[in-house]
Order: C-alpha cells, then sequence, then structure tokens
C-alpha cells in the first residue's frame, strides 16, 4: 500500500512515460495544442494533473504538469492549459469517481475511425478489448470551449471506458494511469487495423459468445495495468530521461482532502 506521496509519485511518472511513448508513437503529430493525458491526484480528488500547453511531449517532465481542480484554479504548476483540457477532463472525472486517469489525443487513425461516427467492429483478439466497452460522442461542435459541451461528452461516455469522438478523436480512461494509457494504444491500434483493411469488403465479427469471454480476460483493469508495463520499461530504456526521484515531485501546498 503507497502512501500519498508515494501515489502522487507513481502516478505522475507513469504520466510522463505514456506522455513521451504518445509522443514517439506520433500521437501528437506536431499538432500543439492537441492531445491531453488527465490523471486524479490521490490527496485533492476533485483536481487532476494534465500536461500543458507550450511543452512538446517528448520532452515533458513531472515539473512542466499542473494541477487543476474542476473550475480551473491552478493549485501546483506554472505553464498554461489548454482549455479543452480543462473542460473535458474535469468533467470526466466528476462523473466518473472511478476514474483516475483520462487520455485524449487526435491520433493519426483514431481521428480517421472517428470521422465515421461508429464504435469499431470486433474483428480480432486485440479488438474484444473494447466488445461492449465503447461509446460514440455524435455531439460535434467546433472546438470544446465550454463546460456544457464536456459534459455532453461525459454523459456520452457513461461507465464506458473508450469513447470515439466524431470528427474529433478518441478518448479512454480507467482506474490507473497504465490502464488508461494501453486502452488508448491499443484503441488507436485497432483504429489502423480497421482502417487499414477497408478495402477488403465487409469482415466477420467475432461471436459475442468468443468477444465476450475475451473481453472479459485481456481488458480488466489489472489486466491492462500489466500490459502496458512493458511499454514502460521500453520508453524508460530507449528514452528515460525524466524525473523519478520523490525528492524533486511537485508539492501541493494546499492538498485538503475531498
Amino acid at each position: 500500500m503507497r502512501s500519498i506521496p508515494q501515489e502522487r509519485q507513481h502516478r505522475l511518472t507513469q504520466l510522463i512515460a505514456a506522455l513521451r511513448l504518445f509522443s514517439r508513437w506520433g500521437y501528437d503529430e506536431g499538432e500543439g495544442f492537441a492531445g491531453h493525458f488527465a490523471c486524479r491526484d490521490p490527496e485533492v480528488t476533485n483536481a487532476f494533473w494534465v500536461n500543458p500547453v507550450g511543452v512538446h511531449l517528448s520532452m515533458i517532465d513531472v515539473d512542466d504538469l499542473v494541477l487543476l481542480d474542476y473550475e480551473g484554479n491552478v493549485l501546483a504548476g506554472h505553464h498554461p492549459v489548454n482549455i479543452g483540457a480543462l473542460v473535458l477532463h474535469s468533467r470526466v472525472h466528476a462523473a466518473r469517481p472511478d476514474v483516475v486517469a483520462s487520455a485524449h489525443f487526435h491520433s493519426p487513425y483514431g481521428r480517421i475511425w472517428a470521422s465515421t461516427g461508429r464504435v469499431l467492429p470486433i474483428i480480432s483478439q486485440d479488438t474484444c478489448a473494447f466488445y461492449q466497452d465503447q461509446a460514440v460522442d455524435h455531439e460535434f461542435g467546433g472546438l470544446p470551449h465550454s463546460f456544457e459541451d464536456a459534459q455532453a461528452t461525459a454523459e456520452s461516455l457513461g461507465d464506458m471506458n473508450t469513447l470515439i469522438m466524431k470528427y474529433h478523436g478518441l478518448l479512454t480512461v480507467g482506474a490507473s494511469v497504465e490502464a488508461a494509457a494501453w486502452r488508448y494504444i491499443t484503441l488507436e491500434r485497432a483504429c489502423k487495423a480497421q482502417v487499414l483493411s477497408a478495402g477488403l469488403g465487409p469482415l466477420e465479427p467475432i461471436p459475442h459468445d468468443v468477444a465476450l469471454k475475451t473481453q472479459r480476460y485481456v481488458a480488466s483493469e489489472e489486466s491492462a495495468r500489466v500490459q502496458f508495463q512493458p511499454l514502460y520499461d521500453y520508453i524508460e530504456h530507449v528514452d528515460g530521461a525524466w524525473t523519478t526521484d520523490a525528492s524533486r515531485m511537485p508539492v501541493v501546498p494546499t492538498a485538503t482532502p475531498v
């Protein structure tokens, strides 16, 4: 059982690793403001850490992260934050107390598939991870700048862990940073497979009983967390330039548990 400082350190180092991994795989594609990954603080539970505007994901470190409460008050950090990140993650985290982390990006294949406004068909073992665990947000009204728009997105997500945001991108959530990251990576790869197979004609979906059995095995919170660990080890091996020292973790001076 980790102490609160230890849990914060764990979440933030996992978050930085995931952001650097996403950058290495082109999920940001140099689009500036697009793409953000948030995690709930373990002590101030109505607040979340998120990557800021103006720091490339390949270079981000824990002291770049910003801690915001659900109204947008800055509790820690010094960088500006995308308004879309504030409204989206605040409403998703408020609606889902079970969610520790949420990832939203405009990754290449995810945004192509999102334009269809459809859930992914279950055509492989990998896509079984999303069987009966994906929803579609059809309400694209341009850049999400209002809490009202973000509330509608949170309602579209419901109790699912993955969301196809029509004309926009993808959103995944999890009870850990690792689970949200693994789901996003797997969802983007599933979108890629679907886009690349478009010329093959209709594909035969996996039968319900098989898809459900497989989903329960590969997509549990624990399974998702464990499956991210080798990816963490990989990015730590090829990069590993971010802060892991407990003494350099951000301080939350006004921490009041909620």
